[in-house]
């Protein structure tokens, strides 16, 4: 990978967290306007802008793990075990975001009775959307094992 592509990569990995970081600042604000539109559902601003904020936050994580692999990746570290536990990270990242999610739909459909279609394809979307990433991380995890593997082979027979 050359130093191009790393330093666009990077570039767009800080505009992505900054993005993040002003997605958490507009949360509480998005969360009291509709609980002061809406007085019957005030109550869950509070739960639900936790909620917001730390699907936020496991985004970051995945944001700052993926600058760490960038890393590894220029200095040749990669094909290392402990590569392995940064994409456990991601894949552990991305199924709590997508429980958050599946949490907080589940609770306005069930416990609230609110939400309608949106709330059932926030839900769907969380379960569909969070399994296929987490799954697919697991895959990446292989393939890297597999890579770490055949590249300690290599370096024996050499």
């Amino acid at each position: 990978m050359n130093a191009l592509v790393r330093g666009t990569l990077r570039l767009l990995l800080v505009l992505l967290f900054l993005g993040a970081v002003g997605g958490q600042a507009l949360v509480p604000l998005a969360a009291s306007d509709m609980g002061a539109e809406y007085p019957e559902v005030d109550h869950l601003v509070l739960p639900y802008t936790i909620a917001g904020i730390a699907a936020i936050a496991c985004f970051q994580v995945v944001i700052v793990v993926v600058w760490r692999l960038l890393t590894m990746v220029a200095t040749g570290e990669v094909f290392t075990a402990n590569a392995l536990r940064w994409v456990e990270v991601i894949a552990w990242s991305g199924a709590i975001a997508a429980l958050i999610c599946v949490g907080v739909a589940s609770h306005m459909m069930v416990a609230e009775n609110i939400g309608g279609p949106p709330a059932l394809f926030l839900w769907i979307g969380s379960w569909v959307g969070g399994t296929a990433f987490v799954l697919l991380m697991v895959v990446m995890r292989g393939l890297l094992a597999v890579a770490i593997a055949d590249r300690s082979e290599l370096a024996e027979v050499i």
